[in-house]
Formats: C-alpha cells, structure tokens, sequence
C-alpha cells in the first residue's frame, strides 16, 4: 500500500510550510489528488511524488 500525506504533513516532511505545498500543487511542480471543492477541499500526495518534489527543489537550490 502506498504511504500517503496531507498537505500539512507532506510540508513538514519537507521543510517547507504548507503554503509551498499548495503553490508547488497549483504550478504543477508536485502531483496530487484533490478531494472536495471549494476551501474545504484537501490534497492527497502520494510519497514517491513528495520525494521527486523534494529533490527536485534541492537541485534547484544547489544551482
């Protein structure tokens, strides 16, 4: 079974707030699944697509 994360969760995971996380979803840098509508929707983000955004952004800030 695949490990999965809320955005909360995932943003600690990575360092980074929560905020990023969502940014990072609506930019199409960090895969998800969207459940519900409205500000009362959440993300789903599968661990594997967690970690590619994380290296990914460490590449970027080793540039």
């Amino acid at each position: 079974m695949k490990e999965i994360y809320s955005r909360k969760r995932a943003a600690k995971a990575v360092g980074v707030s929560p905020r990023t996380i969502l940014r990072a979803i609506q930019a199409r840098q960090l895969d998800s699944l969207k459940i519900g509508d409205g500000k009362t929707s959440t993300y789903i983000i599968e661990r594997d697509d967690l970690m590619k955004y994380s290296a990914k952004r460490k590449e970027r800030k080793c540039q």
